[in-house]
């Protein structure tokens, strides 16, 4: 029996190490650095899944040390950060296998200029775009083109990089925002300005071996405005319908289908793999998720592409995928990807975010996510929920008294399946209204915050 490290904190990370823990093949998923909320989970209880609490997440030496005294037969790098840092570097220094991207590769994600480029060069579907170093440049192109754009932060930003606008005058405040004031850091030193698309967003994933590619033939709808179309007041009180690193999911997409995936690959992902494997030359083992566009004249474009599994999208996808997650895993590592047969079951699923909403400042109000949030609200309700229903934590943590606590703005992932979408909605609502977060400065009023149309297509 095999012992897993999946590295990482969030809701997709703690997914990954809980589809891990199903492998009738792995004996222990340690999970790194983590989040208490997986203590709360019938894995962690029965301790399948154990929290590693390293002296330093950030030194891969000491996780490298890690997998070597406790026998690790596979890590798996959920996030972006460390895997644009150099975990997959060190850890194959150390003969230790693993899935995810090196750092040169995982400039994919990273870079978006550099990504956008080989694209665009490669005749790959793209929005037209430039790239800028000056926000003066910036204000000047904005204001002298006649269409809607796309404002992103060149760099990592938590997924929440790319700023959606509706005018002139959200496209100036944007690049104000991430070029002035700096809101992603050094992320924000370039923005990306490219044509604001229409149309149907598509979440697509692929794995790598090395040689081979293995396109996962289900993808899924992410919701990434953090209120619903029609929350006027909040989206008005928060001067916009903000984007977020996404506040729910469903899946299958409406528009899965056999033509339409086969489409995806030759149009997008072949060609794109082409250039990891053959042009760049890169022994890529990972995943690559590519976040795509089917515009009303039926055109397929890419609008981003990433160098892991998307967040909230792979809390569906991993619901929905019944091949044993250890064998992919271990495929990507020994190029044998070609072994491996996808099995989809048969449910709908539906991934409500619960978030931190409106509440008491020690002086005044937290408006909530994605805007200034408070932290440290005891999660309740719990022990209430259907035993069907999956619960993946992100941003918690645990308080000597109140146990789980709220720790972040996104907080959990409530995954809720059935035979139709409409009773995995159904359902998934009617569990998420049974837990609460408690603002004890505000006469424990509930202060959690979610999408009601998470699952309408």
């Amino acid at each position: 029996m095999a012992n897993v490290l999946v590295y990482g904190s969030g809701g997709r990370d703690h997914c990954l190490a809980d589809k891990y823990g199903d492998s009738q093949h792995v004996e222990k998923v340690y999970f790194a650095p983590g989040n208490p909320g997986v203590l709360y989970t019938p894995k962690g209880k029965r301790r399948l899944i154990e929290l590693v609490k390293l002296s330093d997440p950030d030194n891969f030496t000491e996780v490298a040390k890690f997998c070597k005294e406790h026998r690790i037969d596979l890590v798996d790098v959920g996030s972006e950060n460390p895997l644009s840092a150099g975990l997959v570097d060190v850890l194959t220094s150390y003969n230790i296998p693993c899935v995810g991207p090196k750092a040169d590769y995982a400039r994919i994600e990273s870079d978006r200029a550099f990504t956008d480029f080989f694209l665009k060069t490669a005749g790959i579907g793209k929005p037209e775009y430039r790239v800028f170093y000056n926000p003066n440049d910036a204000w000047k192109y904005v204001k002298n083109i006649g269409y809607q754009v796309v404002i992103k932060a060149n760099g990592l930003a938590a997924g929440k990089g790319a700023i959606v606008c509706n005018d002139q005058e959200d496209a100036l405040a944007a690049i104000d925002d991430i070029m002035v004031k700096k809101m992603f850091g050094d992320s924000g030193d370039r923005v990306v300005i490219e044509e604001r698309k229409y149309g149907t967003e598509i979440s697509f994933f692929v794995y790598l071996d090395g040689r081979q590619v293995f396109p996962l033939k289900m993808f899924c709808q992410d919701y990434k405005p953090a209120f619903d179309p029609d929350d006027i007041e909040s989206i008005k009180k928060f001067g916009g319908n903000l984007n977020t690193g996404g506040t729910g999911c469903y899946c299958p997409h409406q528009l899965v289908s056999d033509p339409l995936v086969n489409r995806i690959i030759r149009e997008i992902v072949h060609p794109t793999v082409n250039i990891i494997y053959n042009d760049f030359g890169w022994n890529y083992k990972g995943v690559l998720y590519f976040g795509l566009n089917l515009d009303p004249d039926n055109q397929l474009e890419i609008f981003e592409i990433n160098v892991r599994h998307g967040d909230p999208e792979f809390e569906v996808l991993a619901r929905k995928l019944s091949t044993d997650m250890f064998e992919i895993g271990m495929a990507v590592w020994e190029g044998k990807l070609d072994q491996i047969k996808q099995v989809w079951n048969q449910q709908y699923y539906v991934d409500i975010i619960g978030m931190e909403g409106r509440s008491k400042a020690s002086r005044g109000w937290n408006p909530g996510y994605p805007k200034r949030y408070g932290k440290g609200h005891q999660i309740t309700g719990l022990d209430k929920l259907d035993k069907s229903i999956a619960v993946y934590f992100a941003g918690v943590d645990e308080h000597d008294e109140k146990q789980l606590v709220t720790w972040g703005g996104r907080v959990l992932h409530l995954v809720a399946g059935a035979e139709t979408l409409e009773k995995a909605r159904k359902k998934g609502y009617e569990n998420i209204q049974k837990i609460k977060f408690i603002d004890h400065k505000q006469d424990d009023a509930d202060c959690m915050r979610y999408r009601r149309t998470i699952g309408y297509p």
